[in-house]
């Protein structure tokens, strides 16, 4: 128990989640579902946002699926920004799944740490066959912030086939690469280290390179590419990687879509207003235009 609490106090200063308020949701949100996860072996939970119009028509909607950040879960986007009031002007089903401090991979020295298939394998066909999804690629989207900003690059790139587009807002997107140690004691970095390694392997490793956004992009044929939405304050402590991976995406002809504003931080009016943009932005890809 000890051990494990060194773990969680070194964890917890590495990418600090925003305080989440917590109240009362809209009415077009529901949750949390649970739902049972063969990957994972036990029942998880997910908010969904449903079209205004789900209940009065018999119409089949396009789905994005959205990331919380690391510390917070499947509530999160529903409290802290206007998702509300934006799904009443989009139809599109919005699915908020929980994946506690995962990273959303499978963790390399853990397999029951299986949270990539639990996102991809059981979470998709799961809404796919309890709403009215339009269950194509074309009008599958997943987003993120912050840990889910790397979550949804790294789930994107490597099940390109299932998405169409891909949005990280202040996403950290080099955490696998070399994954931040901030314990201030020597039980508290190798607790850390033991961590990161359970959940991207040895450094220098293939497990490693296998869960790394940066690696995946070669690995997409370029016309099979999702449309890449990447988003950063410029005074966001993670915007070195950002600017980094865009660096990437441009030396390989990779098209993409890169904002970075100033002065802004990592903050949930900055992630509200990277939603807003990425939603009017999938209205104009074919599986989610209103047409």
């Amino acid at each position: 128990m000890y051990k494990l609490g060194l773990v969680l106090l070194s964890l917890a200063a590495i990418l600090p989640a925003a305080e989440v308020a917590k109240g009362i949701t809209s009415k077009n949100i529901i949750g949390p579902v649970t739902f049972p996860s063969a990957a994972l072996g036990q029942q998880r939970a997910f908010n969904i946002l449903l079209p205004v119009d789900y209940e009065t028509s018999t119409s089949r909607y396009p789905v994005l699926y959205l990331l919380h950040g690391y510390g917070d879960d499947q509530s999160a986007w529903s409290y802290m920004t206007n998702l509300s009031a934006f799904g009443a002007k989009h139809r599109v089903i919005v699915v908020m799944p929980d994946a506690s401090k995962s990273w959303y991979v499978n963790a390399a020295q853990d397999p029951k740490a299986r949270f990539e298939d639990y996102i991809v394998k059981d979470l998709v066909p799961y809404v796919d066959s309890h709403f009215r999804t339009l269950p194509l690629p074309r009008a599958r989207a997943i987003a993120g912030l912050s840990m889910g900003g790397y979550g949804a690059m790294f789930l994107g790139l490597d099940n390109y086939k299932k998405f169409t587009a891909i949005g990280s807002f202040s996403g950290a997107l080099d955490f696998s690469q070399n994954p931040v140690n901030r314990g201030k004691t020597p039980e508290e970095r190798d607790a850390t280290d033991r961590e990161w390694r359970r959940i991207f392997g040895d450094k220098g490793s293939a497990d490693r390179t296998a869960r790394d956004p940066f690696a995946l992009v070669d690995k997409v044929p370029l016309p099979d590419m999702p449309l890449l939405f990447i988003t950063c304050g410029g005074e966001d402590f993670l915007i070195e990687g950002n600017r980094k991976f865009v660096a990437l995406l441009a030396s390989k002809r990779v098209p993409y879509e890169y904002r970075e504003i100033s002065p802004r931080e990592h903050t949930w009016d900055f992630w509200d207003d990277s939603l807003r943009v990425f939603l009017d932005m999938l209205d104009r890809r074919v599986g989610f235009s209103a047409d």
